[in-house]
């Protein structure tokens, strides 16, 4: 085998060496968040579950209150928080006497069982 074969023989093992590795490590790069992305669905899931998930409700004076908002990712129409009382969300659906509270459709309801979820694990 002549000189300049020995040395392009060398030179394609080495790429093929590094092409391989790159090729592993995109593979335990996808494994790896493939199973972060299952662990914070379930980290949702357990602060969307969990009665305590942080809520705002209206403490100042104004019409009739018929949803309450989420404390960690609120809508818009929670522009000044002094207006509001945190409570927990089992709180929050009584929080009216004249009626049963529902959720705030316009609040970021999935971020805040997300954030509360971290929340609670990082407590334990």
């Amino acid at each position: 085998m002549a000189f300049t074969d020995r040395v392009q023989a060398l030179r394609l093992r080495k790429l093929k060496i590094l092409d391989d590795h790159h090729k592993k490590i995109q593979k335990l790069q996808r494994a790896l968040n493939s199973e972060l992305c299952e662990i914070d669905r379930e980290i949702s899931q357990l602060g969307d579950a969990s009665a305590r998930l942080p809520c705002l409700v209206r403490s100042t004076p104004g019409p009739e209150l018929t949803v309450y908002h989420s404390a960690d990712a609120p809508c818009g129409r929670v522009q000044n928080r002094r207006n509001f009382t945190i409570v927990p969300e089992v709180d929050a659906m009584d929080a009216s006497p004249y009626a049963y509270l529902e959720r705030c459709s316009a609040c970021g309801w999935k971020r805040a069982a997300k954030v509360h979820g971290n929340n609670l694990i990082g407590e334990a």
